[in-house]
């Protein structure tokens, strides 16, 4: 059974974590590459709000008794063929757990572009993932 509080405080946190990454949005580009801040805040809470995902995937996954993925960008694919996520949505938020894998392990050769390229495009997909698990947990309750 899936731990719904659990869940909602992972949801909590993400939003959290996407409101900074927001506001980080907003900084023009050459501006962001010049502040050695903003880029490691920045790293770091893309790297939370990945792991956020995670967690919350894996969750699902062991509650569900779902066969666990070997890789966390499986792991969404897990979601994505139980109906949870799209087959869409699970490809960019894989993209995005190997993005966490390099920020972890290989930080020294994370492209700083790379890391506003994200703010650009990807936050939309933690947003659409939030949206799907709050509606798979409104289906749970309603059970």
């Amino acid at each position: 059974m899936i731990d719904q509080e659990l869940i909602e405080k992972k949801i909590d946190l993400l939003e959290g974590k996407l409101d900074y990454l927001k506001e980080t949005k907003e900084i023009k580009p050459d501006k962001f590459l010049d502040s050695f801040e903003k880029i490691q805040a920045t790293k770091h809470t893309l790297q939370e709000a990945i792991e956020a995902c995670l967690d919350i995937a894996n969750h699902i996954i062991a509650a569900k008794g779902l066969q666990r993925s070997e890789t966390y960008s499986g792991m969404f694919q897990r979601l994505a063929k139980d109906m949870i996520v799209e087959e869409e949505l699970a490809d960019r938020l894989g993209n995005m757990a190997r993005f966490r894998n390099l920020l972890v392990h290989q930080y020294t050769e994370v492209d700083n572009r790379r890391v506003h390229e994200i703010l650009q495009e990807n936050l939309d997909d933690i947003e659409e993932f939030i949206t799907r698990i709050e509606k798979l947990l409104k289906n749970e309750r309603s059970e």
